[in-house]
């Protein structure tokens, strides 16, 4: 049997194989972020497809940390029966699954606010992507910041969930500080890279007291922002190697953000397979040499050839897809099962549509061949 469907472990968290489903919203909350029925109809469809990790779309922490509408949010107590149903019904077909957790910082998306919400910021910079100019946090609004991820983690512990994954990428809130072009603070929080890391170290360390040392922590980060001036690989290396010392239990290394060049953004095309997959797999291999926790590598894997490659070549423990999932929850089990034709996902992007619409993300092709059939037996 290959690499790719050994078993294998993330501390104590027990995982069938190495795939990863990495985080994606879905646009399956309701209007305050709640679980909704339909939410826990897809992630059970994914507990069904024999993935190792399932990842949930990203969860705001906070009110004014929400990005996209219809985003589940895991920011106050009574989102735990919710959030425990999906846990639940991963684990009943299964499954293992994390939720990730973000604060969307000054790309948050002030119509989705509550009164009195505002724009949080590590620097008041406007926003490249939204226009907006945050205010930078006090030292009073970091406690607070701390405290939600801490919050939101212990929630995550109580419905269940295998583990948690900090958002460390894309251009939100951690990440924000992380980069210099967003950070230009002059206090401990920005400067060099040791005081830019500082805030990721105090909601690690925050979350690791709220959930002890046997629940997994695990983070996305960036290892590059592709903007002027922004966070570069040595730098997330060496945040990589302060992560692992402090206790996180696996990196998934993602790059780039809205703010990049639009062919050096994290969702790209696959045209070509195999030439065009694994567009962050290099980034991965290079955290991988500098720490010994596993590392996750991430960004246009499509075929089981190259996927199993990046894990004999020592680049990676693990390999994470999302749109593949979207068109085919079960093409691991696909693969498994000796059909190894590479994934159907042609990198359109239509499956974001429907989530915009409040229906929940879907696969567009999906969606047309279901017409055509459904105009046939009229």
């Amino acid at each position: 049997m290959s690499l790719h469907f050994e078993k294998t472990s993330i501390k104590s968290l027990e995982l069938s194989n190495r795939s990863v489903r990495s985080a994606t919203w879905t646009g399956l909350g309701d209007e305050k972020g709640y679980v909704t029925d339909q939410a826990v109809s897809f992630y059970g469809e994914l507990g069904s497809g024999e993935i190792g990790l399932i990842v949930t779309g990203y969860q705001y922490v906070m009110t004014n940390g929400i990005q996209l509408p219809y985003m589940i949010g895991n920011y106050e107590d009574g989102q735990i029966d919710g959030l425990s149903r999906l846990a639940e019904i991963v684990h009943n077909r299964g499954g293992r699954i994390i939720p990730q957790i973000v604060h969307a910082g000054a790309r948050a998306n002030v119509k989705l606010f509550r009164e009195g919400d505002e724009v949080w910021g590590p620097s008041a910079i406007a926003d490249p992507v939204t226009g907006k100019k945050p205010k930078e946090v006090s030292r009073s609004e970091i406690h607070q910041l701390l405290e939600a991820y801490a919050a939101a983690a212990l929630r995550s512990k109580k419905a269940g969930f295998d583990g948690v994954q900090l958002h460390a990428a894309h251009g939100y809130g951690i990440n924000q500080f992380l980069s210099p072009v967003w950070n230009k603070r002059s206090d401990s929080y920005g400067g060099s890279i040791s005081n830019r890391y500082r805030f990721l170290a105090e909601v690690l360390e925050a979350v690791r007291a709220a959930v002890g040392e046997d629940f997994p922590v695990v983070i996305k980060l960036a290892a590059h922002d592709f903007v002027e001036n922004g966070l570069v690989p040595e730098e997330a290396v060496q945040v990589s190697r302060r992560l692992a010392d402090d206790g996180i239990d696996a990196i998934e290394v993602s790059a780039g953000s809205a703010a990049s060049p639009k062919d050096l953004a994290p969702i790209r095309k696959v045209k070509k397979v195999p030439e065009d997959e694994g567009y962050f797999l290099e980034f991965a291999s290079y955290v991988k040499e500098s720490v010994e926790v596993p590392v996750i590598a991430v960004g246009g894997f499509r075929s089981l050839g190259t996927v199993q490659a990046a894990l004999s070549d020592g680049k990676a423990d693990y390999t994470a897809m999302s749109r593949p999932f979207i068109r085919e929850p079960h093409l691991i089990k696909r693969w498994k099962n000796g059909d190894t034709s590479p994934a159907l996902c042609i990198s359109c992007g239509g499956c974001f549509e429907t989530g915009l619409e409040g229906k929940g993300i879907s696969c567009k092709i999906e969606r047309q061949l279901k017409k055509k059939q459904e105009k046939k037996q009229r």
